[in-house]
């Protein structure tokens, strides 16, 4: 699966001038549905590079190589791939930690057979696969900040879509001819691109009641958020997914998001989601809350 090149080519207007949220810290887990543990660890062990922590017959727990968790997989009561159309997942975005990794997964990829899609979004380089069950993947390494370009005025962060050098990210992959077979500590869910049935409604919800900045906006169709100055943390677009609601569960698909955040910045969201009357649940150091699309996110300080 690729990204709309002519859609992430557009000026995206209505974000402010400065980054205030310092909401999120980092994604620290996303679980996914799956129709089966074992053919999906085809792609996310085998290919990807991923190392299983944790395995059950109808689990698993991946992470770095470090061991540090950041995926789980379960496919429970799941019997059907995923839904193109449906509000949910658009696709989960893993974060390498250098060029070279990110050389060796689709080094990889290659070997494999997989059709893969490309962008090089200006702060960072992407590669776009589906797994097994229809489940969107992007494979990506950031730029440094300060190459990244600077943003229009009016902007948070530019992005847009051009060609990605795949040889000479091939030519990176290797040292003496050998390519890793796992990803390298420091791996991680860099964002999480959500397809949604109302843009304005993601936003006025991750914005005025979660907090996020809105780093970018493409008017009715997609918007970037996230907080600590990032590109961003979640993207919504309503590209295949406008009007639709969620995909009932025994689809594959996304089944919560986990957010890492500080104390004070936890408590300070359970005064904002108790100003705006949404319902939420938390345990002490823990807020759990549903975005309008039905994705579960968890924050966790």
């Amino acid at each position: 699966m690729t990204e709309s090149e002519e859609t992430m080519a557009q000026t995206p207007t209505g974000a402010p001038t400065q980054p205030r949220s310092e909401l999120i810290d980092r994604i620290q887990h996303v679980d996914l549905r799956v129709t089966d543990v074992e053919r999906a660890l085809g792609f996310y062990r085998d290919v990807a590079g991923f190392r299983v922590l944790d395995r059950t017959d109808s689990s698993a727990l991946l992470g770095d190589g470090a061991g540090t968790a950041f995926l789980g997989l379960t496919s429970k009561g799941v019997t059907k791939p995923a839904s193109r159309t449906a509000a949910g997942l658009f696709h989960t975005a893993f974060r390498f930690p250098t060029r070279r990794a990110l050389g060796q997964a689709l080094a990889r990829l290659v070997k494999a057979d997989y059709e893969v899609g490309a962008g090089d979004h200006f702060v960072s380089e992407a590669l776009y696969v589906d797994d097994p069950d229809g489940n969107g993947v992007e494979l990506y390494r950031d730029r440094p900040r300060e190459q990244w370009p600077e943003p229009p005025e009016g902007q948070l962060v530019a992005m847009g879509t051009a060609a990605v050098d795949l040889r000479g990210l091939l030519d990176e992959a290797t040292v003496d001819g050998i390519v890793e077979e796992a990803t390298p500590e420091g791996t991680d869910v860099g964002h999480v691109h959500l397809q949604v049935a109302d843009v304005d409604e993601s936003v006025v919800f991750y914005v005025d009641i979660l907090g996020l900045d809105l780093m970018a906006r493409m008017g009715s169709q997609a918007a970037f958020l996230a907080s600590n100055g990032y590109h961003h943390h979640i993207g919504a677009n309503t590209w295949r997914s406008r009007g639709r609601a969620p995909a009932p569960r025994d689809h594959a698909g996304i089944d919560r998001i986990v957010f890492a955040t500080a104390p004070d910045e936890l408590q300070a969201l359970a005064e904002r989601l108790e100003a705006s009357g949404r319902p939420y649940s938390r345990v002490t150091d823990e807020i759990v809350i549903q975005d309008p699309n039905g994705v579960e996110l968890t924050f966790v300080a």
